[in-house]
């Protein structure tokens, strides 16, 4: 078996076992890859039907990741191979990885995240759907999908969708890292824990009786969590709090405008005098705008939509977007030539064609190839 991913059952009380999944790809960060997703499927399933398992863990193997993304090396070279589409690698990474987060989070037993490190894209996607998500002092969370013009994907229009709306356009349009307690605040994270503590957790968890109930021992690790982060310690304060009026104000403001991305773009200027606040305003200035336009109409369709039609809408969109020219040319500008100039297919928000924003929401087929996700 190849070792980018490494499966362990740990021995628990009474016959139970924890399936531990451990990403061990440190040289791309573990950024989920084709391979990845296609040997972690069958394994999630073969653990939610072995009674055996009580619940499911993922962590990394290094410090500095959990997952930075997906691999958008291999999604780029399809892309210039596949111009305008049809593009059969990157329809069947996204139909695949979508297949995958949905799993997670329809998961029926505990699915605990060490949200350890970088986690953005792909790797968001895994943590998103967790039951249990930790975060630690070096937790860095981020959805940077504008400044390589794609979208906040990989189940982002879930749960920005369930957050208040001031914070998933603002974690949206501008990318901006977050830390752990500003997980908290965002309802990523649940709990926080000192990452010395991995070990330990570990160990508490094995000396737990389990029981067959998956909703119970939710419960059940959710008060041990608990009792466990009251240790934690010297975690870097939330940034979005001190900053949570003005950027409430603005995104009202914005929101409540006939033309919001416009607006959006219009008020960041008077970011300049706070660094963090100038340095988000610098992710949607740099970024697609025609992803900026996609993030909108993305967030406004989600209101009211299931779990699968938020993932069925960002297929059409993903796939759209391999066959639209700001995703390949952001991932040459940022990743591949590193320029950090990127030639946008417009120049500004106020540019971008209706009718070129419909068209990346437009389904490529007759059905959507999720569309029998639940019933599998």
């Amino acid at each position: 078996m190849t070792d980018v991913l490494l499966f362990e059952t740990v021995p628990g009380q009474q016959g139970s076992k924890l399936g531990l999944v451990t990403l061990n790809a440190p040289a791309t960060l573990n950024s989920l890859s084709l391979e990845m997703i296609d040997l972690l499927m069958p394994q999630l399933i073969a653990w939610r039907e072995d009674d055996a398992i009580a619940m499911v863990i993922f962590q990394s193997s290094n410090d500095k990741a959990f997952s930075a993304g997906g691999d958008i090396q291999a999604l780029y070279q399809s892309m210039v191979a596949h111009p305008g589409g049809p593009n059969p690698y990157a329809e069947a990474f996204f139909e695949r990885e979508y297949r995958l987060d949905y799993l997670i989070h329809t998961y029926p037993k505990p699915t605990l995240v060490w949200a350890h490190g970088i986690v953005m894209g792909g790797g968001l996607g895994i943590m998103g759907g967790c039951s249990h998500r930790i975060g630690t002092q070096s937790t860095r969370l981020a959805l940077p999908e504008i400044t390589i013009g794609l979208f906040p994907d990989a189940g982002a229009t879930w749960f920005l969708s369930q957050m208040p709306r001031h914070w998933a356009y603002f974690m949206a349009w501008t990318g901006c890292q977050l830390n752990a307690q500003d997980g908290l605040v965002v309802g990523l994270i649940d709990h926080l824990l000192d990452y010395a503590e991995q070990a330990a957790i570990l160990e508490c968890l094995t000396n737990e009786t389990w029981s067959a109930d998956g909703e119970a021992n939710k419960q059940r690790l959710s008060q041990i969590l608990q009792d466990a982060a009251g240790a934690a310690s010297n975690f870097p304060p939330s940034q979005l709090v001190p900053h949570e009026a003005r950027i409430l104000a603005v995104m009202d403001q914005v929101l409540a405008s006939e033309k919001p991305v416009s607006a959006f773009y219009a008020a960041v200027d008077d970011f300049a005098d706070d660094k963090f606040l100038a340095r988000a305003a610098n992710g949607i200035k740099r970024g697609s705008p025609t992803t900026a336009h996609i993030i909108h109409e993305q967030l406004k369709r989600a209101d009211g939509m299931s779990l699968q039609q938020t993932f069925e809408l960002e297929l059409v969109i993903a796939v759209q977007c391999s066959r639209h020219p700001d995703f390949t040319e952001g991932v040459r500008a940022l990743l591949i030539d590193k320029d950090n100039q990127p030639q946008w297919r417009f120049g500004s928000v106020d540019a971008v064609p209706s009718e070129w924003l419909q068209e990346h929401f437009t389904p490529p087929w007759d059905v959507n190839p999720l569309a029998d996700m639940s019933d599998r």
